[in-house]
């Protein structure tokens, strides 16, 4: 035997004796396949649903009320009637109304005459003081005409002196009636030409003109009209029988509801976030809504604002603070109904084409996830890089691609290097 034939033995001998201690070490048996339910990774929508309890409600609601006392005259609609904007709903008995706004139309009508005929008069006035002055005018200007003639005659020794200061008298004294009749005049289109009688007319119109105005509301408000489209959701029932709404004779106040009315605008669902929830909720959020009145139904929506303010709990039993979120449908099918539950799931996350993995898949350490990757029938760990977790599914943001398969929930004590089985109907893909 040479020394060639001598290493080989040796080799051969002490990898027999490592095969011998593997087999001792293992029992003298191959690791058995662990049956594991298999996920085959494909890119799909990922949503986390943030989800709440609502109402659905009218968009647009208001309570109809009687403006003015008295008693019920007419009802031209019921619950349900459809209505439009400015149409005639009812009216109300009060003939003291009515005949305050009559007697009111008639005071302004009065006034508003009251008021031509003394502008009538405070011209006529105006014409009166100017003609007297015109009047003294043209006697001064004639008496002076006089003395200035009757100057040269003097000068001339035609004429004695008594006449000179006779006419001279009479032209100093129709100069002053002039000079008297001009100040008249500035004096009167100070005052008005007829002392305050237009100024007091002209307040005394505007006063009854206001009280004309209000008295005509008033009697306005007998007729009681819908404030917008919409439907007549109730009428207010007698205050001693709830199932007998309001009728013709019944008598009314001011200020008491009368009919609710609800706009044809669609719906809204208000829910509560809770104060906790608020800080991933915004406006535009998708929304899905459902709910037991309306089963296999689902209506898209949208979170349409938030309450500025967060307000207790409608539930007495919870001391949490919630925030009123206004959601906003998409569609108002004819199945809906103001006031009934709805289930809310608000998508604080919808990514439309995204790879996730089954909660139960990712086992960590040291708060490191990770996931089994199956190849060739063989589970071997992989750290992974997570995202954001919904009920059953978590985002993966790396470490894995689509076409890969893991193990979809990891049993206790489960190793890297495991053979797996799939257990039915889970995928495992070909090798």
């Amino acid at each position: 035997m040479n020394a060639r034939t001598r290493n080989l033995l040796i080799v051969a001998v002490a990898l027999a004796a490592l095969v011998a201690v593997a087999v001792v070490a293992s029992g003298g048996r191959t690791r058995k396949p662990v049956t594991v339910p298999l996920k085959r990774l494909a890119y799909a929508p990922f949503t986390v649903k943030l989800p709440e309890n609502g109402v659905v409600m009218r968009r647009l609601t208001a309570t109809i009320p009687v403006l003015v006392s008295g008693n019920i005259d007419r009802m031209y609609v019921r619950a349900g009637s459809s209505v439009e904007a400015g149409q005639l709903l009812a009216t109300i008995y009060n003939p003291s109304v009515r005949y305050d706004a009559e007697s009111a139309r008639a005071d302004y009508v009065s006034a508003v005459a009251n008021v031509s005929a003394a502008r009538t008069q405070e011209d006529n006035a105006k014409v009166g003081y100017q003609a007297q002055v015109d009047t003294s005018k043209s006697a001064m200007d004639e008496a002076k005409r006089i003395y200035d003639a009757d100057v040269v005659l003097y000068d001339n020794k035609a004429i004695p002196r008594q006449q000179l200061d006779e006419d001279k008298a009479k032209y100093d004294q129709n100069r002053v009636a002039y000079e008297q009749a001009v100040e008249q005049n500035k004096l009167g289109a100070i005052s008005g030409y007829n002392g305050s009688s237009v100024q007091v007319a002209v307040t005394a119109a505007e006063k009854a003109r206001i009280v004309n105005q209000q008295d005509a509301e008033q009697a306005g408000y007998l007729q009681v009209r819908a404030p917008f489209s919409g439907v007549i959701q109730s009428v207010t029932a007698q205050p001693n029988d709830p199932l007998r709404p309001l009728q013709p004779g019944d008598p009314v106040t001011s200020g008491q509801a009368l009919f609710t009315i609800a706009g044809d605008d669609g719906y809204t669902v208000k829910a509560e976030v809770d104060e906790q929830d608020a800080i991933d909720v915004r406006a535009g959020l998708p929304v899905l809504v459902t709910g037991e009145d309306f089963p296999g139904r689902t209506i898209r929506g949208r979170v349409e604002s938030m309450a500025p303010v967060a307000t207790k709990s409608t539930d007495a039993s919870s001391t949490a603070m919630q925030v009123l979120t206004t959601i906003a449908l998409d569609s108002s099918p004819a199945f809906l109904r103001d006031g009934m539950s709805a289930d809310v799931d608000i998508l604080t996350t919808d990514i439309p084409h995204a790879l996730s993995v089954p909660n139960d898949a990712i086992v960590r350490q040291n708060g490191v996830p990770y996931v089994y990757v199956v190849e060739n029938r063989v589970a071997t760990r992989r750290r992974i890089v997570t995202g954001k977790t919904a009920d059953t599914q978590t985002l993966v943001r790396s470490g894995l691609a689509a076409g890969e398969t893991v193990v979809a929930k990891v049993p206790p004590g489960f190793k890297s290097g495991t053979p797996v089985v799939a257990a039915s109907p889970s995928p495992l893909p070909s090798s």
